[in-house]
């Protein structure tokens, strides 16, 4: 006879079958469990949430079986299957894709093109069908589709497939075009350097000194979260210094004409000193290869983990969004604007840099931003020249000194 199924609680409160608690312990975070086994994250109350998880289970009915679609071959005269064959065509041509961070991205964009015209055959396709869909999009989903579907859609008008007079996406003004919404007001607040440090000093009294390194590290450095987090002891703090190359940099050329940056820890003291904290932390935590560490109340391991006190940058997202509510700095903040987000740190240690009388080549040096390249890279033949970084931040520009734990 099967064991009858315990009731899960929450608190004194019973939950209904398949909700259950956010993983990340989140307040008012919840995942309902579908079908299909994957799990819906949503936020509501206790109550709301019980109510949308009863509501869902009486839809979906009694049956534990999972409903599994067909899977249907694209249609030969389909988008959705000229899609596919251009993405395996544009793979074959530039062996460097599958290293950019925005390939996967527009990838899924091609394919979700081909599901919301499933209906139209390529040949149909016409610009006032294109420009509904088109301007159903946001700015930046326009801004992030337009240069890879224009390739996409020269790619079906030289085999013949696309009946269209010009291509839609072209940024020619002599031909019918779809054309891009204006960019929006930028609605995320600016980080105040008051701000900056009530949030490093709360993030000490809550126990993430991960953060308080994290804030330190980004300021000085202008790096961003994903560097950050990828930081080793063992690889990237070598001979007195912290090497790094910029994955976005990295991403968006290649290896060689990436931007590799060199901090003399020796110059940049600030910066010796958070590294240092970063060590004692790391002995604290498991000895954690990475610079980042934190002991987290569920150890449990991922994909994307290779230690458990490894710090990944979801990670340190919601620390510093937990910290920066925390203050209460932002309640009042109008609902048309969003508080600042961890990357502010970055533009306010830009603007740090500029006050503090740094040239903009310096900087944009600094933040990889340049396009200049990395020529002398194989001269030597000796793996990669890295540009040494002589600029820096001392106490005096940042407003005070850095350290962990509370004050």
């Amino acid at each position: 006879m099967a064991r009858p199924k315990k009731t899960r609680m929450w608190g004194d409160t019973p939950l209904p079958e398949n909700l259950y608690p956010d993983c990340r312990e989140r307040e008012n975070y919840w995942r309902y469990r579908r079908p299909d086994l994957t799990d819906k994250v949503f936020t509501a109350t206790l109550e709301d949430a019980i109510r949308m998880a009863e509501q869902a289970n009486a839809q979906r009915g009694t049956t534990t079986e999972v409903d599994r679609k067909s899977v249907k071959a694209p249609d030969r005269a389909s988008f959705a299957y000229h899609a596919t064959r251009y993405i395996e065509w544009r793979m074959e041509n530039d062996p460097h894709l599958s290293n950019k961070a925005s390939w996967r991205n527009r990838c899924n964009a091609l394919k979700r093109f081909g599901e919301d015209f499933e209906a139209t055959p390529i040949h149909k396709a016409k610009l006032t069908d294109l420009r509904k869909w088109w301007e159903s999009l946001s700015y930046h989903q326009q801004h992030a589709r337009r240069a890879e579907f224009n390739k996409f859609f020269n790619f079906l008008m030289a085999e013949g497939l696309c009946k269209l007079d010009s291509n839609p996406f072209t940024t020619a003004d002599d031909r019918p075009r779809l054309l891009e919404k204006g960019r929006p007001i930028k609605k995320r607040q600016r980080l105040t350097l008051e701000a900056y440090w009530a949030i490093y000093a709360k993030a000490g009294e809550v126990g993430y000194e991960a953060l308080q390194i994290a804030m330190g590290i980004s300021m000085l450095t202008t790096m961003r979260r994903a560097d950050i987090c990828e930081l080793r002891f063992d690889r990237h703090i070598q001979d007195n210094h912290l090497r790094k190359t910029i994955n976005k940099s990295e991403a968006q050329r290649n290896s060689l004409a990436a931007s590799h940056l060199s901090f003399n820890l020796k110059t940049h003291q600030q910066l010796s000193k958070l590294i240092s904290y970063a060590r004692e932390l790391s002995l604290r935590n498991y000895r954690c290869p990475y610079v980042l560490s934190h002991t987290p109340k569920q150890r449990r391991m991922g994909n994307t983990k290779e230690h458990v006190c490894q710090v990944i940058p979801d990670r340190l997202s919601d620390m510093f969004t937990e910290v920066r509510n925390a203050t209460g700095l932002y309640i009042n903040l109008p609902k048309s604007q969003t508080p600042p987000s961890f990357h502010e740190v970055r533009s306010l240690a830009s603007d740090r840099f500029k006050r503090m009388g740094y040239d903009v080549k310096s900087v944009q040096q600094l933040m990889a931003h340049t396009d200049e390249r990395v020529t002398q890279a194989y001269q030597a033949g000796h793996g990669i020249d890295y540009e040494e970084i002589s600029i820096y931040l001392d106490e005096q520009a940042i407003g005070k000194e850095f350290w962990i734990g509370k004050i």
